[in-house]
C-alpha cells in the first residue's frame, strides 16, 4: 500500500467495521472526497481480491476497472481514485471455494453494488414525524422497499432500534453474512437504513442486532409485509409500493350507524386453510356466494396477520399469514366482497403480541414494544406480551398497522380484539401495577384508543370501528369529545354468554330462568351493541352451538331456529358465526330480509324506546312477548317466543286496539319446521292483560318464535268497531208488544 493511501486510513474506525461494532459505517466505507481525489474503501471478509468496474467510462485515458489494495487481511480494501466524482461502479469480489478435504476447487467471483455510495435516503421530515410519535404511515418509511436509486436497482431497508450497538441486514442477497451490510444510523433518531443494490422482491432477510452487552440476536422486520412460510421470524421482501393507491377506495361519509341494519357474518380464515388452494382463494369461491345469498351486510374476517401458536398471537403486524395465502389473494377477496355489496371488517389485535424469540419481544435488547416491568408487559394467563401504549414507538407502530390494513386492502372497518385487556391493568393478573391515581384503568391505552379512533376516521371517513370488549367499562361507543373511546359498536359478549346459559337448560326448567332474558335489557342500551351468536371465539371454548342444546336432532334444530329469531328481534346489530353447512341458510336469509325490510327491527336500536316488554314472567308456560317499534305505530311488531317443549295457547297484552297479522315463524316448513305462517288476522280483544286493555291469543308451536305486524283499523273498520262496542256495552230500549 502506498504511503499516501496509508496515511488517509482511519485504522481505529476500520477496527470498528471489522469487528461489527459500527453504527455509522457510511462515514468510512464507500467513496469519500479527499481534495481532488476520492478514497474508496470496502469490506469483504474472506475474499481474495476486489476489482472495481465502472458502468460508463467514455472519457479517454480513464481505466474501466481498478484493482483495490488490501488494507487488512480480514478483507478490508482501499483505493485512492484520481477524481472527485468516480461515478457508478460495481465491485467484483473473488473468493476461493474449497472442498471438504480442504483442497482448492476453484475461484468464484461475485458482483456487489456499493450500499455506502447512497447516503441519507430517508427524508428528514419523515424521521422527525416518527421521533415525535405522529407518523401514521411509518410502514411507508420503515421495512424493506424495492426501489431504484441513481439507476441502480435494489432494496432500501430501514429499521428502528435506538439501543442497538450495531445492526446488519442479512439475507439471500449476502449469504446471510452480517459483516457485509452493516446499517447506517440516522442522526440520533434511532433509525438505521441501508440501500442494498441487487436485493430484490422475494429475497428472505432478517436484522442481526448486537446489543450493548455484546449479545447478538436475529429478528424479523417489525414492518415486513411478507414472512417466510417455514419460519415466520424470517421476513421476505415484498413488491414495490409503486402503483398502489395512496389511500383506500373512497368510502361513505361518516354517519350514525345506530339506525342501519347491520348484519355481520363472522368467518375464521384458518377454517378454510389446507388443501390445494389457499384459504383466501377458498373463501372467494365458497364463502362469498354464501354471505351474499344470505343477505349479510358485512363480513368480519378473523386475524389474517402472521401469528404464532394461537391465531390471535400476532407476530407481524403488516404481513398476512402465508398459511392463509398471499397479499394479492387477500386483496382479491376483499374486492370480490365489496363488488357484491358486502362491507369487509377485519380483526386487528393491538392488545398483545407473540412473545416468540426473533419477533417484537426484546427488540434491540430492550423492551422497545412491551413494558420493561413484566407485571405490565406480560400476560401470564395467555402467555403473550403487552404493548406499552405510552411509547411513541408503539404509537407509530400500531397506528401504522391499522392504517395500512385500511389503506392497502380497502377494508371498511376494524374489530379491535382484546379491548378489555387493553383497558385494565389487572386483567387476568394477580400481580399488577396501578395507575398514577391508584386505579386499575390503563390510562395510556385509553388515550391510545381515543386518538386512534379519531385519526382513522379523519383519514378514512366511514371506517367502522368495533370493540371486542368483555368488560363493563363505560363509554366504549361514546364520542371522544364526551370522554368516550369513540368506537361505533361494541361486541356484547354478555348477551351471548347469558343466552347460551339459558337455552342450554332443559325446556322443563327454562320458565324459572326467564328473568335472565329480561336481565339483558338492563344493559342493552348502555352502548351501541353488536349481538354475537355462536361467534368463533366462543365455540372454540364451549363447542358447537347445537351441542349445547337438549333433545334429539329435530328439537335441537328447532331451538337453533328459535335462537336465531330471538337474536334478530332483540335490540342490537347482528353477528352470526355459525359455519355455513346449508341447514341454516334459508332462515338466516329470511331473517336478514326481514331485518332490512322492517324499520322497527333496525331503527334506533340503541334507544330504549324501540323495545317494550309485554310479558316476560310466564314461568309455567316459558313464553315471552315483547314489542319492537318506531315513532310510527304502523311499524310496530309483536314478538312471541315459546321456549317450552310443548305447543302453547298463549295470550298476551298488546299496545293498540287493531289487527295483528303473523308475518314470520321460525317453525316454517321452508326452514325445516313443521308449520307455516298463519294466514289469519287476529283482532285485539277487550281482555285486559299484562297491563294492557287489549290482548290477542295465539297458538305457538314448541320452541319457536313468531312475529306479528300491527295493522291499524281503517276509518270504516273503526266505525264498525266503535258501533259494535257501543252495542255490546250499551243497553238498548226494546219496544213492548
Amino acid at each position: 500500500m502506498n504511503k499516501r493511501l496509508y496515511k488517509l486510513m482511519d485504522w481505529a474506525f476500520i477496527e470498528e467495521v471489522i469487528y461489527s461494532e459500527c453504527v455509522h459505517p457510511q462515514d468510512l466505507l464507500g467513496p469519500h472526497a479527499k481534495g481532488q481525489t476520492t478514497l474508496l474503501q470496502a469490506f469483504f471478509p474472506g475474499s481474495e481480491s476486489v476489482v472495481v468496474k465502472w458502468k460508463d467510462r467514455g472519457e479517454a485515458g480513464k481505466p474501466n476497472e481498478t484493482r483495490m489494495e488490501v488494507a487488512d487481511d480480514d478483507g478490508f480494501y482501499a483505493q485512492l481514485l484520481p477524481t472527485k466524482d468516480p461515478g457508478p461502479y460495481t465491485y467484483y469480489v473473488t473468493y476461493e471455494e474449497r472442498l471438504e478435504d480442504g483442497k482448492t476447487s476453484r475461484k468464484k467471483t461475485v458482483k456487489f453494488g456499493d450500499p455506502y455510495r447512497h447516503k441519507n435516503i430517508l427524508k428528514k421530515e419523515d424521521i422527525d414525524r416518527f421521533t415525535q410519535g405522529t407518523c401514521n404511515d411509518a410502514d411507508l418509511m420503515l421495512g424493506a422497499h424495492p426501489c431504484t436509486i441513481d439507476e441502480e436497482e435494489g432494496v432500501l431497508f430501514a429499521v428502528y432500534a435506538p439501543n442497538a450497538m450495531r445492526i446488519s441486514v442479512v439475507g439471500d442477497f449476502n449469504s446471510w453474512d452480517p459483516r457485509l451490510h452493516q446499517m447506517c444510523k440516522r442522526e440520533d433518531s434511532g433509525i438505521f437504513e441501508l440501500f442494498v443494490p441487487g436485493a430484490k422482491t422475494g429475497d428472505r432477510y432478517q436484522y442481526e442486532i448486537k446489543f450493548g452487552n455484546y449479545e447478538i440476536r436475529r429478528f424479523s422486520d417489525p414492518y415486513a409485509v411478507c414472512v417466510c412460510p417455514e419460519n415466520k421470524t424470517v421476513s421476505v421482501v415484498g413488491k414495490a409500493a409503486a402503483g398502489k393507491p395512496a389511500q383506500a377506495p373512497k368510502k361513505a361519509k361518516a354517519q350514525d350507524v345506530t339506525g342501519l341494519p347491520i348484519s355481520i357474518y363472522q368467518a375464521d380464515p384458518y377454517s378454510y386453510a389446507g388443501g390445494e388452494t389457499s384459504a383466501f382463494a377458498r373463501m372467494s369461491e365458497e364463502l362469498v356466494p354464501y354471505v351474499v345469498k344470505c343477505g349479510f351486510s358485512h363480513i368480519c374476517i378473523g386475524n389474517i396477520l402472521s401469528s404464532s401458536g394461537r391465531h390471535d398471537k400476532t407476530l407481524s403486524y403488516f404481513a398476512p399469514d402465508p398459511a392463509l395465502g398471499t397479499e394479492e389473494e387477500f386483496e382479491k377477496l376483499v374486492k370480490t366482497f365489496r363488488d357484491k355489496g358486502v362491507s369487509v371488517i377485519l380483526d386487528w389485535i393491538p392488545s398483545y403480541f407473540a412473545p416468540d424469540q426473533g419477533g417484537l419481544s426484546g427488540f434491540d435488547g430492550t423492551s422497545l414494544y412491551e413494558h420493561n416491568d413484566p407485571r405490565q408487559g406480560y400476560a401470564q394467563d395467555i402467555g403473550a406480551c403487552l404493548f406499552n401504549y405510552s411509547s411513541n414507538t408503539v404509537r407509530n407502530f400500531l397506528f401504522s398497522s391499522g392504517f395500512a390494513l385500511v389503506r392497502k386492502f380497502g377494508i371498511d372497518g376494524l374489530r379491535v380484539f382484546g379491548t378489555a385487556r387493553m383497558l385494565y391493568l389487572d386483567y387476568g393478573k394477580s400481580d399488577w401495577v396501578p395507575n398514577i391515581y391508584g386505579g386499575n384503568e390503563n390510562l395510556d391505552a385509553i388515550s391510545f384508543l381515543q386518538e386512534f379512533n379519531t385519526a382513522i376516521r379523519k383519514a378514512y371517513p366511514g371506517t367502522l370501528m368495533i370493540a371486542e370488549d368483555s368488560s363493563l367499562h363505560q363509554g366504549i361507543t361514546d364520542p371522544v369529545g364526551r370522554n368516550g373511546l369513540g368506537f361505533d359498536l361494541k361486541w356484547n359478549e354478555v348477551f351471548y354468554d347469558d343466552y347460551r346459559a339459558f337455552i342450554s337448560l332443559d325446556p322443563l326448567y327454562r320458565g324459572r330462568e326467564l328473568h335472565s332474558l329480561a336481565d339483558s335489557m338492563t344493559y342493552a342500551f348502555v352502548e351501541n351493541f353488536v349481538l354475537p351468536f355462536a361467534g368463533n371465539e366462543k365455540t372454540e371454548k364451549v363447542g358447537r352451538f347445537e351441542d349445547m342444546l337438549q333433545g334429539d336432532d329435530d328439537a335441537r334444530q328447532s331451538q337453533k331456529r328459535l335462537s336465531l329469531g330471538y337474536l334478530f328481534t332483540h335490540p342490537g346489530k347482528k353477528l352470526i358465526g355459525l359455519k355455513p353447512d346449508g341447514s341454516d341458510e334459508a332462515i338466516i336469509t329470511a331473517l336478514n330480509q326481514l331485518y332490512k325490510k322492517e324499520p322497527a327491527l333496525s331503527m334506533n336500536e340503541s334507544d330504549p324506546e324501540c323495545f317494550e316488554w309485554l310479558s316476560n314472567m310466564n314461568t309455567e308456560s316459558s313464553c315471552v312477548s315483547f314489542v319492537r317499534k318506531t315513532d310510527d305505530p304502523e311499524d310496530m311488531l309483536v314478538v312471541i317466543a315459546n321456549f317450552s317443549g310443548i305447543e302453547q295457547n298463549f295470550q298476551t297484552g298488546v299496545p293498540y286496539e287493531g289487527k295483528y297479522k303473523e308475518i314470520f315463524t321460525t317453525d316454517d316448513k321452508a326452514f325445516g319446521g313443521g308449520s307455516s305462517v298463519s294466514k289469519s288476522i287476529r283482532k285485539a280483544c277487550d281482555k285486559r292483560l299484562d297491563g294492557r286493555t287489549q290482548s290477542i291469543a295465539v297458538k305457538i308451536r314448541p320452541q319457536s318464535l313468531i312475529i306479528m305486524k300491527f295493522i291499524p283499523y281503517t276509518e270504516e273498520e273503526l266505525e264498525k268497531v266503535i258501533e259494535q262496542r257501543i252495542r255490546n256495552y250499551t243497553p238498548i230500549k226494546k219496544t213492548k208488544k
